[in-house]
């Protein structure tokens, strides 16, 4: 699920994404399988991307997000990463981290889930991040408090449904809101 919304397919990401992009909003320079570099640490973008010939280069994107991403982002435009280690990085790195992230975020009965649901779990936070406060996550608060610990799937998908009020209006409405709906089924998919 989240190869398919980050980057589509292998052959889409050789020849759309294989050098960073700034997907807008309050992303960073983006690489990779959705890699943000702006909602890194340019010690952990180095760890995670060791292999990487300008891992250090990729470092400097640390902390930019937004409109300063958007200004940086040609700086790093000549970077090259080819899929098989975008993968290897997302498999062995990036996916470990946002599942942890993911059983911390919803703790309570987080591990007792069906595996669809922890997955699509999983999915939503790699694209919306684990924070709980503000009215822009009350529906993350809901599955945690209520949903996660009853157990209860259908509650887990509505409140993802929900979340596409955020995008209402915005460019990404449409993207945003059949992302939710595919982690809604997949919330409810025994």
């Amino acid at each position: 699920l989240i190869i398919r919304w980050e980057i589509t397919s292998p052959a889409w990401y050789e020849r759309r994404l294989r050098f960073p992009v700034w997907p807008g909003g309050a992303s960073g320079v983006t690489w990779g399988v959705g890699y943000d570099g702006g909602h890194q640490t340019r010690a952990v973008i180095e760890d995670d991307w060791q292999a990487h010939e300008h891992r250090g280069r990729l470092g400097e994107t640390a902390g930019i997000t937004g409109s300063r991403a958007k200004t940086a982002l040609p700086a790093y435009r000549d970077i090259a990463t080819p899929f098989p280690y975008a993968a290897e990085v997302f498999e062995g790195r990036s996916l470990i981290e946002y599942e942890r992230l993911t059983e911390r975020a919803f703790r309570n009965g987080f591990e007792a889930l069906r595996p669809n649901a922890c997955a699509a779990l999983v999915s939503l936070v790699y694209n919306r991040g684990a924070a709980m406060t503000g009215d822009s996550r009350r529906e993350m608060r809901t599955i945690r408090d209520q949903c996660v610990p009853a157990q209860d799937y259908a509650c887990i998908a509505r409140e993802i449904r929900s979340m596409s009020r955020l995008w209402r209006g915005t460019v990404n409405e449409n993207g945003l809101t059949a992302r939710r709906e595919s982690e809604a089924q997949l919330a409810e998919t025994p």
